[in-house]
């Protein structure tokens, strides 16, 4: 029996990309604030909208009347299901809010055959996670819903989940058939892209995978110029990589957060974008700051004119491939806003000694099977051949002006094929809970931030003590 197990265990940011936009033009006949309130702000405080809702007067028939204020109670009881809700904590509705949601819109479909309504409620349940009603609701009426783009593609979603890749191509099939259906949603494409890349193609549109076919070329290492060289200590080099802005934001703290709980039993790493004189005095007044604590830097210069942040988050993974080359020991490549709370000897103990350490866990999309914020490589053969097929794929398609959002998590996850079965038996991957942390557990090695960055909750307040501690007059 199937439990879509990895469905349900997917992070609420996916179920909410293909559910923000409840599409019910039968809620015109209800007064446009109560409308504007639960479909355009979400609100989903329904004990204050409840009264002004069913008080609301409609010139429809009784069961119409109840069918839309049962539906926009569902809407705005599963707008408390939106990640933003709970600043990426991944909070779930309680049991009882989604028996009352799912009960609310099984009787407005009792009431009204609007297709209208059919959609919102597989939206409203995917939304709270009600995977079996959404699939029942579907398969019932696949003739209905043959041209809905969005119920098409909350399908796509969980067919790759669920790695039913036939299924998938048929979804695919029916969607290419049709420009319309995808419009310009770039989520989609991505699912798109990468099911042909499964299924046995080499797309070349929107994201190139043709660099997936042949051995990486060599990197053209002159775009980087090393600024602050690092010690040849054999230890463990932490690489963190960001602009301007994100170093005094969030990566001054993350190097805080690293001396505070290792010491000088880990080398830091910066590669920053477009650095500065004043980059360079600041990281080496930290250094004096920080006393034992090998830091060294680099640097590559560039102007993206749009998506700057997908470049920021790639191109340390091409760097990476060179750096490899100049430093000698492993490497960890942590986010700029992550905070170390744990050793990495102590944490490091518990785990095989592979060639490669990656997070995971089942709720990730194959385009995410091995997620940016935590790699760590030896630096042998195979990493080094690893991480040349990932630079190439991102170098070839930030090049080419595709510098898509998870552009550096497809490049990870699927350069694995560069490598052999055996080789790829060198990649140990370990709980996401225990290496990067959203919920900033105890027991963690980092904690980590996701859809919220500024969020109240032990991640600040930690953030907020190490710079009082090392930093008091900043």
């Amino acid at each position: 029996m199937t439990t879509y197990a990895r469905t349900r265990a997917m992070h609420q940011y996916y179920r909410d990309v293909f559910t923000r936009e409840i599409y019910l033009p039968e809620a015109d006949a209800l007064p446009a604030h109560i409308v504007v309130e639960i479909l355009n702000y979400a609100n989903a405080d329904l004990r204050s909208l409840e009264g002004m809702l069913n008080a609301a007067e409609t010139e429809l028939d009784p069961d119409q009347d109840r069918a839309i204020k049962l539906m926009m109670s569902a809407v705005a009881l599963a707008n408390g299901a939106f990640d933003s809700r709970s600043d990426g904590q991944q909070v779930p509705l309680s049991a009882e809010t989604i028996a009352l949601i799912t009960s609310q819109v099984v009787e407005a479909m009792q009431l009204s055959n609007s297709v209208h309504f059919l959609v919102a409620s597989i939206q409203i349940l995917f939304r709270v996670n009600e995977i079996d009603s959404v699939l029942f609701l579907i398969t019932n009426n696949l003739s209905t819903l043959s041209e809905i783009p969005s119920v098409l593609k909350i399908l796509l979603l969980i067919c790759l989940m669920e790695e039913d890749y036939n299924q998938a191509l048929v979804i695919v099939q029916q969607l290419t058939a049709n420009a319309d259906l995808i419009g310009e949603d770039r989520m989609t494409l991505i699912m798109v892209v990468c099911s042909i890349y499964k299924l046995g193609g080499f797309p070349d549109s929107f994201i190139d995978f043709r660099p997936l076919s042949l051995p990486a070329p060599k990197l053209d290492a002159s775009r980087y110029e090393w600024l602050i060289a690092p010690e040849d200590n054999g230890k463990t080099t932490v690489m963190v990589a960001c602009d301007k802005g994100y170093y005094y934001q969030h990566a001054v703290a993350l190097l805080l957060s690293i001396y505070e709980t290792n010491g000088s039993d880990l080398n830091v790493h910066f590669h920053i974008y477009n650095c500065d004189a004043e980059m360079i005095s600041h990281l080496q007044g930290l250094g004096k700051t920080l006393p034992g604590l090998n830091l060294s830097l680099s640097s590559e210069y560039f102007a993206a004119v749009q998506a700057v942040n997908v470049h920021y988050a790639c191109r340390r993974f091409i760097f990476l491939s060179h750096a490899l080359e100049k430093i000698n020991g492993p490497i960890m490549v942590l986010d700029a806003d992550c905070l170390v709370r744990k050793s990495w000897a102590e944490v490091k103990a518990r785990y095989q000694d592979n060639e490669l350490i990656v997070s995971h866990h089942d709720g990730l999309p194959l385009w995410e099977q091995i997620p940016a914020g935590f790699v760590y490589t030896r630096g042998g053969a195979i990493s080094k051949k690893y991480f040349a097929a990932v630079g190439h794929f991102i170098d070839v398609n930030l090049a080419s002006e595709k510098a898509e959002w998870f552009l550096d998590q497809i490049a990870l996850s699927f350069s694995v094929d560069a490598l052999t079965p055996v080789e790829q038996m060198s990649i140990g991957r370990e709980p996401t809970a225990e290496l990067i942390d959203i919920k900033h557990s105890d027991n963690a090695f980092s904690w980590v931030v996701t859809t919220s960055k500024n969020a109240a909750g032990r991640y600040q307040d930690y953030k907020k003590q190490l710079c009082s501690k090392y930093l008091p007059d900043a």
